[in-house]
């Protein structure tokens, strides 16, 4: 089986590596700050306010560093 690495995939895999503060979009203009805990082919899990997110792949616009501290 062939692993394929995307550009998201690579963003994930650093914030989840270095444990970054991210502001996850979602495509109906809800944002969503937190930690990037894990990450699959269809989903995130972010870990925000204290608990764990399911956001699915499809969902999300953008993410970006939350550089709000």
């Amino acid at each position: 089986m062939t692993t394929q690495n995307n550009n998201q995939d690579q963003f994930l895999g650093h914030f989840k590596a270095e444990k970054t503060k991210a502001v996850v979009f979602l495509i109906n203009g809800f944002q969503i700050k937190g930690v990037i805990e894990d990450f699959d082919e269809s989903t995130v899990c972010l870990f925000s306010q204290e608990k764990p997110h399911l956001i699915y792949k499809h969902a999300i616009s953008t993410f970006t560093i939350d550089d709000s501290e």
